[in-house]
């Protein structure tokens, strides 16, 4: 579970904290700029953006940690999924070992039947 990074951490996001701070309108005229940039240049995030803006920051921050849960736990359980088809190609290597060795075993007793006088 180490490897599970927030979404908002990665390099091309903002941090969550100058989103709500541009939400709230307590950002200098800089960030803002540079929120605004963002804003203009990402469009899925964008239209993430503009529906927390109708809500509350609580809200909105509540949303945030939601989703992320929702998504830590399908990461999880996808793990746990690849897991167990790994296990399974295991069983399939062992089966078809174990096929092998029986066609071996029963052409030597064909040819060893064949040269019995």
């Amino acid at each position: 579970m180490s490897e599970w990074k927030d979404i908002l951490a990665a390099k091309h996001h903002l941090p969550p904290g100058k989103l709500m701070a541009y939400l709230e309108g307590t950002l200098s005229p800089e960030e803002k700029h540079e929120v605004e940039v963002w804003i203009a240049t990402n469009g899925m995030e964008a239209d993430a953006l503009e529906g927390l803006s109708t809500m509350s920051t609580q809200d909105a921050v509540a949303a945030v940690s939601g989703i992320d849960l929702h998504l830590h736990k399908h990461i999880v359980a996808k793990k746990r999924r690849s897991k167990a088809i790994s296990v399974n190609n295991w069983a399939w290597v062992a089966v078809g070992v174990i096929l092998a060795l029986a066609v071996i075993a029963y052409a030597i007793i064909c040819l060893l039947l064949k040269h019995k006088p």
